[in-house]
């Protein structure tokens, strides 16, 4: 056996042991590391020795490391595997934050997924600042960048689309596997004690960051909360050509944000005053003894005011803040969002005559301004986050003093998810007429495909549909990005197609359609899957099996009191018998022309 053979050998036996810090070293590095660290690091000596007695050059021995550690699609890219069409090369814009983290001497820093109102499913491009970082477009996800390596975790929805997605420098972290570590954790185990991770308060929800800074800290490493986030410094360079052209300037986070005024959502569709809300919240807070609470969550707030927005895609919501105690309101709004009418609604310029007014400020005085707010309140309901809702960030949280902080979820949630008689109706009505679309729709699409005269592909059948929709009355457009899945592309969970992804439809396999619609009466959201040939034996079986799921769920009786996530496995009980599961939700709430997903109702075999 040669010695490359015996190496290799080895170095198989001794891979789960081996640091992928190790990948950035050269040889004169690995061997002095091995003499003088720990046995978790001896596979530095192979690789060190490997690269002494062969003739391979120390790239292939990195690559060698690279794709054993990783573990990803067509990483790195050969002829039996070519790179997914919708990969995105971030290698610049990661160098480029390196060289932020640097300056700003931190040795590892985090991007969530999240936007200053801890949403993670709908929010604006100019917030998604992970997807900038590393390519990665899915709903949930948390990236993480050191000074040699970039990871991102996510969950099962996204397991497919993120391996697609990130280029090869990155790991891809499958949370929720066996042996996956925590973020702390893994931090933990590539830093130094009095290193420093960095993160910007804002987009962290309080309960991340204080379990986060209590577990770093047990390892002498410090989570620091940065006064510049430091995606927005390198933002502009994503596109530069020079690595070594440091003369970026800095993004502000609504420097390219298109400018929409908010309206009020009519009594006739919300069933209920602003006044009424207000005072059932009033209501919940004296129950649980406390005299304020802060509510960042934009569904919470729209609900509250009976006020929309266009601020976020696909949900009708306005970015704000409010403030809420028991003798006063503060809403915190860009005033380019406001008008004489929303005013008036809110009875803004009548606060000395009006028993109950709404107070308006900038936007961007919610932090300066808490403080004083609360100086005369002994108890602040901060939110946690639960279900869809994100809870405060952590730089909410620190507005308040810690004596007065008091934490749980929002009281709005059960408020607006017990939808009044009006609401009822509204959505019966939203659902009845996005049948008809889906149905006219449907109808056209399986004749001209069994006609085989007009070509269908994953683009279209979204663009028609979309449109369809449209004709409805008091349609306000597409409650998220409509999914149409062909094929293979179906096993991508929340998938949404591309020009590089793009799939003719034909009859010969599969095509989900997951889509929905915002009317101003009502939410929907509707997943359907079809075959235009004859499925496979296999194929009948899976759809049987989540079929027979589906009703066994919808009959159960079950007490008030048991859990949602309790009920979960009735619903996959016929998979399990076969041993296949899915990674993702089987139910959730929805809004009432609010977010296509809303708490409290989150049918998951995850807790809440």
């Amino acid at each position: 056996m040669s010695c490359i053979a015996e190496g290799l050998q080895l170095w198989n036996h001794l891979f789960n042991a081996c640091s992928v810090e190790l990948m950035s070293l050269n040889r004169k590095e690995m061997v002095t590391r091995a003499a003088t660290s720990k046995p978790r690091f001896v596979t530095t000596v192979i690789i060190a020795w490997l690269m002494a007695k062969s003739t391979l050059s120390a790239s292939t021995i990195k690559a060698i490391v690279y794709r054993n550690m990783m573990d990803r699609l067509a990483c790195p890219p050969d002829y039996d595997h070519s790179e997914p069409a919708n990969r995105v090369n971030t290698s610049l814009r990661v160098e480029m934050l390196r060289k932020a983290m640097a300056l700003s001497n931190v040795d590892a820093y985090i991007i969530t997924g999240e936007d200053q109102h801890q949403q993670t499913e709908m929010i604006s491009p100019e917030n998604d600042r992970r997807q900038l970082v590393s390519g990665f477009t899915g709903s949930s996800g948390t990236a993480v960048v050191t000074d040699k390596q970039a990871v991102l975790w996510t969950d099962g929805r996204y397991y497919l689309q993120a391996d697609q997605q990130l280029d090869c420098q990155w790991i891809l972290m499958k949370s929720g596997r066996d042996q996956v570590p925590e973020i702390s954790h893994w931090l933990k185990s590539v830093l130094s004690p009095g290193d420093r991770v960095g993160a910007d308060p804002k987009l962290v929800n309080a309960n991340h960051w204080l379990q986060w800074r209590n577990e770093l800290a047990g390892s002498d490493i410090w989570l620091d909360a940065l006064p510049t986030n430091l995606v927005d410094v390198v933002w502009k360079c994503a596109k530069i050509v020079s690595p070594n052209n440091s003369t970026c300037s800095s993004r502000s986070s609504s420097s390219n944000k298109p400018s929409t005024t908010a309206y009020v959502h009519d009594i006739a569709y919300s069933g209920q005053s602003w006044q009424d809300k207000v005072d059932a919240v009033r209501n919940e807070l004296m129950a649980q003894k406390l005299d304020a609470v802060v509510l960042t969550a934009l569904d919470e707030i729209a609900w509250l005011l009976n006020l929309r927005g266009g601020d976020v895609p696909y949900s009708p919501l306005v970015e704000g803040y409010v403030y809420l105690s028991l003798d006063r309101i503060v809403l915190f709004i860009q005033p380019t969002k406001m008008t004489e009418l929303i005013r008036e609604h809110l009875n803004s310029d009548d606060c000395q005559e009006e028993t109950i007014c709404v107070e308006v400020r900038h936007y961007e005085n919610v932090f300066n301004d808490l403080p004083f707010l609360t100086e005369n309140v002994d108890s602040v309901l901060l939110p946690s986050n639960y279900a869809y809702s994100g809870g405060v960030s952590f730089a909410i949280y620190e507005t308040i003093p810690a004596v007065k902080r008091r934490t749980s979820p929002s009281p709005l949630i059960l408020l607006k998810a017990t939808k009044n008689a009006i609401e009822v109706e509204g959505m019966k009505n939203a659902h009845m007429k996005d049948a008809v679309a889906l149905c006219d729709f449907l109808s056209l699409l399986q004749e001209q495909i069994h006609e085989g005269k007009v070509q269908w592909d994953e683009l279209k059948v979204v663009h028609t549909l979309d449109e369809y929709r449209q004709q409805q009355d008091l349609n306000r457009g597409p409650s998220f990005s409509t999914i149409a899945a062909f094929g293979p592309n179906g096993a991508v969970i929340h998938y949404r197609p591309s020009l590089e992804t793009n799939r003719i439809i034909d009859n010969s396999s599969f095509l989900i359609i997951d889509s929905g619609g915002q009317y101003l009466d009502g939410t929907t959201d509707v997943t359907r899957t079809f075959h235009f040939g004859r499925g496979t034996q296999r194929q009948k079986e899976i759809y049987t099996r989540v079929l027979m799921g589906a009703i066994d769920l919808a009959a159960l009786v079950f007490s008030d009191s048991m859990a949602d996530s309790h009920i979960d496995i009735i619903a996959r009980q016929h998979l399990y018998q076969v041993g296949l599961d899915y990674h993702h939700g089987t139910g959730h709430g929805i809004g009432s022309f609010l977010n296509v997903h809303e708490s409290i109702q989150r049918l998951t075999k995850w807790k809440c």
